[in-house]
């Protein structure tokens, strides 16, 4: 079956013990990342969510990002990108056309005031939010702004200690991420995109980028929040080959990542 979540269950095959992901320099198997998306699709389920349901993502690049989407696909929902450099008003555009009931983020990231913004933010429109799930690296917040003061507040690296989910609901044409264009005249326009597409693309483009022969690690810098980024992060996948996921680009640090992971492919 042509979707994400079969893509995932081949490659774990494959390639279950092969490192997918390098995330702070260490290694993440295949066989881990394609257990953390039935992780994560048991958090959302426990949570309500289910075929056609939207859930907001404003993170930058980290495995969770990845994980919740795949659980997404597993459940047929979709997962809404927050672009981690959008301001309140974008943000609860956003939020609210699209209908989301669950806002993951990671609120001290960079130090980006991420609670601030919603503070900004039109408590109207995101009267619709029902929880907050709150991933962190060691940074924890212990205040909550009163636009989002109505939501269950959870921990994602509590939750995503569950069992795996067993089954999988999806299916070639059932959508699965929402990306924003940057659109000319007024606010972004939502484009939807299939299980099907993505990963036909992303072998398409493993394949076209010699991504699956480059005996290397692939470098992900663009944001995963972004349709470009997510689709090399999803090329990278299929390749079989390592990708070194960054939250951020800093030049130096780049440079030094690249060298120490024997990175060909930007």
């Amino acid at each position: 079956m042509d979707t994400v979540t079969a893509l995932l269950a081949d490659l774990s095959t494959a390639h279950g013990a092969d490192t997918a992901i390098i995330y702070h320099d260490e290694p993440i198997s295949f066989a881990e990342i394609d257990d953390m998306g039935r992780r994560a699709a048991t958090v959302l389920a426990d949570l309500g969510i289910g075929a056609g349901d939207r859930v907001a993502l404003w993170l930058p690049n980290c495995p969770a990002y990845l994980a919740l989407c795949l659980g997404c696909c597993r459940l047929g929902a979709l997962a809404g990108a927050v672009h981690t450099r959008f301001r309140s008003s974008e943000v609860s555009d956003i939020i609210n056309r699209s209908g989301a009931e669950i806002l993951v983020m990671w609120p001290g990231f960079r130090e980006i005031d991420f609670l601030g913004l919603l503070a900004d933010a039109d408590a109207a429109a995101l009267a619709g939010l029902k929880t907050l799930i709150l991933y962190d690296e060691g940074q924890k917040v212990d205040v909550i702004p009163g636009a989002v003061g109505h939501c269950r507040r959870l921990d994602y690296n509590d939750l995503i200690q569950c069992a795996p989910y067993a089954d999988d609901h999806a299916s070639p044409e059932a959508g699965c991420n929402i990306f924003t264009t940057s659109g000319t005249t007024k606010a972004p326009k939502f484009v939807l995109h299939s299980q099907g597409s993505i990963s036909r693309h992303a072998r398409l483009v493993a394949e076209g980028f010699g991504y699956s022969t480059s005996n290397g690690a692939l470098l992900q810098m663009m944001p995963l929040c972004g349709v470009f980024g997510y689709t090399q992060i999803m090329a990278g996948l299929a390749s079989g080959q390592p990708t070194v996921l960054t939250a951020s680009f800093d030049p130096r640090e780049t440079v030094e990542i690249a060298a120490r992971h024997n990175v060909v492919n930007f």
